[in-house]
């Protein structure tokens, strides 16, 4: 009876460990099961965090000057800066509503103009006369120098543009053209940059003759507008001159 006794007990204890053993093993197989899917899942992260990462790299190289240029603001610049100075793009050469888009009229006798300086080097000058604009930047026909509108004072024929570069040449160009002036022509005169560092005197005296009463006093890199000819009343009603002084400049020198 005893030994019936023990065989039962070892059956029941082989059972119980075998029961152990199995359970053991279904408890590592669920903690393994669910160390994978926290660590799946702590890689899914990384890699959204990396795309993540990847999406917000700035797509602008910085040795990529010209990338960061924004030609949109670029543009409305310009045309804020044409409707400041109350001129319409040269695509649209009459203004017959209000010629040269002045503030005040003229009689059937007389020619309407404007003439605005360049900024610096930085925006180039214009000039219109008689409701037409004939020297702008983006008719490619301003420069760095004296601009220089020349027209028949008396048809109002627009005959020639021309721009004398006083920093990198001398005077003589300039000169001769001043020569061969006749008496219905008038110039209309703006500058761009600089227009007087090889200005000499032989050329001042020569616009003086044509009615300047500044040109004697033009220095580096002044502004400077002037209406001028043969048959203007001397000295001319049409000038002005803004000196150049380096502490007020709104671009530096």
């Amino acid at each position: 009876m005893a030994c019936r006794n023990t065989g039962v007990l070892r059956f029941f204890l082989v059972g119980v460990l075998l029961f152990l053993s199995w359970y053991t093993f279904q408890l590592y197989a669920e903690l393994f099961g669910r160390l994978s899917i926290k660590k799946s899942g702590q890689q899914n992260v990384q890699k959204n965090e990396i795309n993540t990462e990847k999406v917000a790299e700035p797509s602008i190289k910085i040795d990529d000057p010209d990338a960061l240029i924004d030609k949109v603001k670029m543009k409305a610049a310009e045309e804020e800066w044409d409707q400041n100075q109350g001129l319409m793009q040269p695509n649209v050469i009459k203004m017959n509503k209000n010629p040269c888009a002045m503030t005040m009229t003229c009689t059937d006798d007389q020619w309407s103009f404007k003439i605005i300086t360049g900024a610096a080097n930085v925006i180039g000058p214009s000039i219109c006369f008689n409701g037409t604009i004939i020297m702008k930047n983006p008719l490619n026909n301003v420069d760095r120098g004296m601009n220089i509108a020349l027209l028949n004072g008396k048809t109002g024929e627009n005959l020639r543009q021309i721009v004398f570069d006083l920093y990198g040449k001398d005077s003589t160009e300039l000169k001769n053209f001043l020569k061969e002036l006749k008496p219905e022509h008038i110039i209309l005169v703006t500058t761009y940059d600089d227009a007087a560092f090889k200005l000499d005197d032989e050329a001042k005296e020569a616009l003086t003759a044509l009615g300047s009463s500044k040109a004697k006093n033009l220095e580096f890199r002044d502004n400077w507008i002037f209406v001028g000819g043969q048959s203007i009343k001397h000295p001319s009603e049409f000038e002005q001159i803004n000196k150049n002084v380096k502490e007020k400049n709104k671009y530096g020198d």
